[in-house]
């Protein structure tokens, strides 16, 4: 009983948090665009010494409702996966998601203003992925499947040439993916284990004892 009760506080908790995050990132957009604060300006520019502030508010500027929305419903789940799943170190690997997603960008990225949470997306896929094949846990593998059908598609965002009509940091991208893959191995002994399975050795006499018995 208690223990059920314990699973169903972690996941409502897990939802909790995940949904905070993702209003934050909506009161920040909803904040820019009524007020026209320009709050867009601030995103990374790469290699620029002014445009390292942007390492800090990249997931929080996106260029209109779709692409707020865009990524708003996969990093929820994704957020949900790794609350839930990794609650113990779940802030300090979000933040360095946040942080070392931003970092890449600002060192590898074309030049420009690169905004949106993208990175942050592709950071806790790759990691999510990665870290469940490490670890072979079955329920952590089982919502990773589940991430994979749902969003699978993710893939394509490496190849902008695929989508001419709109601009999409591809380099944002690949830089959240090598985050993710790298805090994977580096985290990988947290969160859920994988069962192991210890067999006990029959007693030798009460082997021998058996050799008697008629076998159906």
């Amino acid at each position: 009983m208690e223990e059920r009760l314990f699973e169903k506080h972690r996941f409502y908790l897990a939802i909790a948090q995940s949904l905070i995050i993702i209003g934050l990132i909506w009161l920040a957009f909803i904040l820019n665009h009524v007020f026209m604060l320009n709050w867009n300006d601030f995103g990374v520019r790469p290699r620029e010494l002014s445009g390292l502030v942007g390492i800090f508010t990249l997931p929080f500027l996106h260029a209109d409702y779709e692409h707020l929305f865009s990524n708003s419903l996969p990093l929820f789940f994704l957020l949900f996966g790794l609350f839930y799943f990794f609650r113990n170190k779940a802030f300090l690997i979000l933040l360095m998601h946040y942080l070392i997603s931003g970092i890449l960008t600002w060192v590898i990225a074309s030049s420009g203003v690169h905004i949106g949470a993208s990175g942050m997306v592709y950071a806790q896929a790759f990691f999510l992925v990665t870290i469940s094949i490490l670890k072979m846990e079955e329920h952590l593998m089982a919502y990773t499947l589940i991430i994979i059908f749902l969003y699978g598609s993710i893939v394509w965002g490496f190849f902008p040439s695929l989508f001419p009509d709109k601009f999409i940091s591809w380099e944002g991208h690949l830089a959240g993916a090598i985050t993710g893959v790298i805090l994977a191995f580096f985290y990988r002994n947290e969160g859920p284990q994988k069962k192991e399975y210890v067999w006990e050795e029959e007693d030798l006499e009460d082997v021998e004892g058996l050799e008697d018995i008629d076998r159906l």
